[in-house]
C-alpha cells in the first residue's frame, strides 16, 4: 500500500487529479495481474521475471523509455523479414528445385499458407491484450526461429517420406504450406502486429513522430534486407541460412524482447510521451488526441473509419506484395533489367525517410483524414507510374509517389488505431487489421498472375488497382475520428 501511495503522489506530481490517480492505479494493478498470469504461463512461478522493473527500471533511464521502445519495435519489425514476401524471395528457386514443385504449385502453397495464417490473427490479438508485448514478443520470436528450422528441414522430410524417386506434389504441397503458414503467421503477422501495437501504447501526441523515426530506420533495413538475405543464401546455402537466422531469433532476438519490451508506460510508473497531457484543452484539435471511450474489437470493426483505413492499408499491402513477387517479370515487361528495377526501391527510401518524418510531425497536429486521402491518391499515382516505366516521367512518378505512400503506410497504421479506438483492446483491434493485410498479401501474387495469364500483361491488374485507390480516395473524405463525436456528446 505504501508503494501505491507513493505512486499516487507521483501521479499527482504530474498534475493528475485524484480520480485519475485512482483509475491509473487500478489500471496498473490490472497490468500486474496480467504479468502474473504471463509468468505462470512462461514457467516463471510468480512471474517475477516478467515484472516491468526486472532486470532494470525503465523509469531510471535518463530519457523517456518510449524512445527505447521505438528501437525495440524496429528490431521486432526487422526480425520479421524472413516471414515477409521479400524475405521469402531469395529462397524460392531452391524450394522449387528441392521440393520438386512448379511455380504455380509453389504460389498456391504460398497463397493457402498465408491466407490460413490471416484467419488466426484476430485471436492472437486477444493474447497480446491479455499478456502484453513482452510475453508475446519473447514467445513468438522463439516460435518463429523454430519455424525457420522447419523450413530448413522441409526438403529433407519430403525426400525421406516420398515413396518413389518420382516427384510427389501431393506430399510436397502440404509440407510447404505448413512452413509458409508458420513463417507468415509468426513473422508477417504476429511479430509485426506486436511491434506496432507496443509502440502505439507508449505515445499519444508524439506517436506519429515516433512511428516516423521507427519507419525511417526500418525502411532502410527492409530495403537492404533482400540483398542481405540473398548474400547469406549464396554464402552459406539456403538451409544453413534459415538455420542461422533461426538461431539468432531464438537465442538473440527473443532475449532482447524480454530485456527491452514493455507493454505500456503506466506499468513502468511513466506516462505517454514522457509528459503529462495539457490540463486544459489548448485548441480545436484536442478532441483528435483525447480518448473518451476504449472501443472493444467488435465495436471498432463496426465503424466506418476502421474499414476505410484498413482497406487503404490492405490495398497498399496487396500492391507491394504483387510487385515484389513478380518484380522480375514486371521489369521485363517494362523493358527494364531486374537489377535496375530493384534499385528503384532504394531510391524510394530516399523519399520515404524525410517524408515519413514530415507525416509523423503532421499527425501530432492535424486530423488524419487528409493524410489518408493523400495516401490513397499517391498510391494511385504510383501505380500509374509503374504502368509507364518506359518513360522517364513514369519512373519519377513511381518513385516519388511510391515513397510518399510507403511513408504514410507505416506511420498512419501505427497512429490511427490507438487514437481512434484507445489502447485497452489495441491487440485485438490490430489483429483484425493485420488479418485484412495478410489476406490481401496472400491473394496479390495470384491476382497479378491471373492478369498476365488472361490478358497477357500485368498492366490490367495495375489499372484495376489504380481505380480502387481512387474509390478509396473518395471514401476517405467521409472518415472522422469517432472520439470527436463522443467529445461533442460529453460537452452537451
Amino acid at each position: 500500500m505504501r508503494s501505491i501511495e507513493s505512486a499516487g503522489s507521483a501521479c499527482r506530481g504530474f498534475g493528475l487529479r485524484k480520480p485519475e490517480v485512482t483509475s491509473f492505479m487500478y489500471s496498473a494493478l490490472g497490468e500486474g495481474i496480467a504479468d502474473g498470469h504471463a509468468g505462470r504461463l512462461m514457467g516463471f512461478g510468480n512471474g517475477k521475471w516478467l515484472h516491468p522493473d526486472v532486470p532494470f527500471r525503465p523509469s531510471r533511464v535518463p530519457f523517456f523509455y518510449g524512445w527505447v521502445v521505438v528501437g525495440a519495435s524496429v528490431m521486432g519489425m526487422v526480425s520479421s523479414m524472413p516471414g515477409q514476401t521479400a524475405g521469402v524471395g531469395p529462397f524460392t528457386e531452391d524450394l522449387l528445385s528441392h521440393m520438386e514443385l512448379s511455380r504455380v504449385q509453389l504460389s498456391t502453397a504460398y497463397f493457402v499458407g498465408t491466407a490460413l495464417s490471416g484467419f488466426i490473427l484476430p485471436r492472437i490479438g486477444k493474447f497480446f491484450d491479455r499478456f502484453g508485448a513482452r510475453v508475446t514478443g519473447t514467445l513468438v520470436e522463439i516460435a518463429f526461429g523454430l519455424s525457420l528450422f522447419y523450413m530448413a528441414a522441409c526438403s529433407g522430410i519430403y525426400h525421406l517420406l516420398k515413396p518413389t524417386d518420382e516427384p510427389a506434389p501431393w506430399l510436397a504441397l502440404p509440407l510447404v504450406m505448413l512452413g509458409f503458414f508458420m513463417i507468415r503467421f509468426l513473422g508477417q503477422g504476429v511479430i509485426a502486429m506486436t511491434s506496432r501495437a507496443m509502440l502505439g501504447k507508449w505515445f499519444n501526441r508524439k506517436r506519429g513522430l515516433a512511428s516516423a523515426l521507427g519507419g525511417a530506420i526500418g525502411g532502410v533495413c527492409f530495403s537492404a534486407a533482400p540483398l542481405v538475405l540473398y548474400s547469406i543464401v549464396i554464402r552459406l546455402g539456403w538451409r544453413e541460412a534459415w538455420l542461422a537466422m533461426g538461431v539468432v531469433l531464438i537465442f538473440g532476438v527473443s532475449a532482447l524482447c524480454w530485456l527491452l519490451y514493455r507493454d505500456n508506460p503506466e506499468e513502468c510508473g511513466l506516462v505517454m510521451d514522457g509528459e503529462a497531457p495539457p490540463a486544459e484543452p489548448s485548441g480545436p484539435s484536442d478532441p483528435e488526441f483525447n480518448v473518451h471511450k476504449e472501443f472493444t474489437a467488435p465495436e471498432a470493426i463496426r465503424t466506418y473509419p476502421f474499414w476505410i483505413f484498413t482497406a487503404v492499408f490492405s490495398l497498399m499491402s496487396l500492391f507491394l506484395t504483387a510487385v515484389g513477387f513478380h518484380a522480375v517479370d514486371i521489369a521485363r515487361e517494362s523493358g527494364w533489367e531486374a537489377t535496375a528495377f530493384y534499385k528503384l526501391f532504394l531510391w524510394m527510401t530516399c523519399i520515404n525517410i524525410p517524408t515519413g518524418f514530415f507525416i509523423g510531425w503532421l499527425t501530432g497536429r492535424i486530423r488524419l483524414k487528409p493524410l489518408l486521402m493523400a495516401m490513397a491518391a499517391t498510391m494511385a499515382i504510383s501505380g500509374l507510374g509503374l504502368l509507364y516505366l518506359n518513360a522517364s516521367w513514369g519512373v519519377i512518378v513511381y518513385v516519388v509517389a511510391g515513397g510518399y505512400a510507403g511513408a504514410s503506410f507505416g506511420t498512419l497504421m501505427a497512429v490511427v488505431y490507438p487514437r481512434y479506438f484507445g489502447r485497452v483492446h489495441l491487440g485485438a483491434i490490430s489483429g483484425w487489421s493485420m488479418f485484412s493485410l495478410v489476406i490481401a498479401s496472400a491473394v496479390a501474387p495470384l491476382i497479378w498472375s491471373l492478369s498476365e495469364d488472361f490478358t497477357g500483361t500485368y498492366s490490367t491488374a495495375t489499372w484495376i488497382f489504380c481505380g480502387c485507390c481512387l474509390v478509396l480516395f473518395v471514401a476517405s473524405a467521409f472518415v472522422n475520428n469517432p472520439q470527436r463525436k463522443l467529445a461533442s456528446s460529453s460537452v452537451r
